[in-house]
């Protein structure tokens, strides 16, 4: 068994008993967190998902970051699909107990990610073109192409700061991080996708960001204070199929 399966005191429910299907590396991700009231986002989340709050507030994140060596159970990576790079918009949402993440857009750089995982996870992925350079700060571009909608865009230079540090249990860092689920629609259904990773090891982070449209349900005047920000330089994870969720 690989070794971060063997790690699982940290997770907030019981790893699927069944064999995971995917596995991918993520490099240099931003958590970039802003507060905002639930009602704002009611309207746009499944019914079935009640909207996390944290001391009364809902958030929402923007994720950048970098995929690498994504490759299913017993296949080699396959080239245009294994690496890419990727920003998510998101919240967090429970079902029956359970916490996890519901994602409002993934923009990728590569097509072939796009239709790969709508047909396979039901995820709202997008199409974008991103650049990502990584020196001293990682500076990543991202414009959502005009088929999709252009007006979605992300402009982010960022850098960890301080030492690596585990997020305790009851924090706003553990809260935003520590979720090992996401569901989606496909039509009427409701589905869930496992996911599995070690702890996560966070960094504060500055950075300087401009996005504008990544989240339009809510406007950008919600998003305009300064996000919380956290820094992971490594995580490799494991994704189990989608199920549907039984009433």
């Amino acid at each position: 068994m690989r070794k971060e399966l063997l790690v699982q005191s940290h997770r907030t429910f019981p790893m699927p008993v069944d064999p995971w299907i995917m596995t991918q590396e993520w490099h240099h991700t931003l958590f970039a967190h802003w507060p905002l009231p639930a009602g704002m986002l009611r309207d746009n989340v499944p019914p079935e998902l009640e909207i996390d709050t944290y001391d009364g507030d809902a958030w929402i994140g923007i994720v950048p970051f970098q995929v690498k060596n994504t490759r299913g159970r017993f296949i080699p990576p396959i080239p245009f699909f294994s690496h890419y790079i990727e920003v998510n918009a998101r919240t967090y949402v429970t079902y029956k107990g359970n916490p996890g993440v519901y994602f409002f857009s993934l923009d990728a750089n590569q097509l072939t990610v796009v239709f790969g995982a709508k047909l396979f996870f039901g995820l709202p992925y997008k199409q974008a073109n991103i650049r990502f350079r990584l020196d001293d700060t990682v500076k990543l571009d991202s414009i959502r192409l005009p088929v999709s909608d252009a007006s979605a865009k992300l402009h982010v230079s960022y850098r960890p700061e301080n030492d690596v540090f585990f997020a305790e249990p009851g924090t706003l860092e553990h809260w935003f991080t520590e979720r090992y689920c996401l569901w989606t629609k496909r039509g009427n259904g409701l589905y869930r996708a496992d996911i599995h990773h070690t702890k996560w090891e966070l960094q504060r982070a500055s950075a300087e960001i401009m996005h504008e449209n990544l989240v339009p349900m809510v406007g950008q005047n919600p998003l305009q204070s300064q996000p919380l920000l956290h820094y992971n330089a490594f995580k490799k994870a494991f994704f189990w199929p989608l199920k549907q969720e039984n009433d």
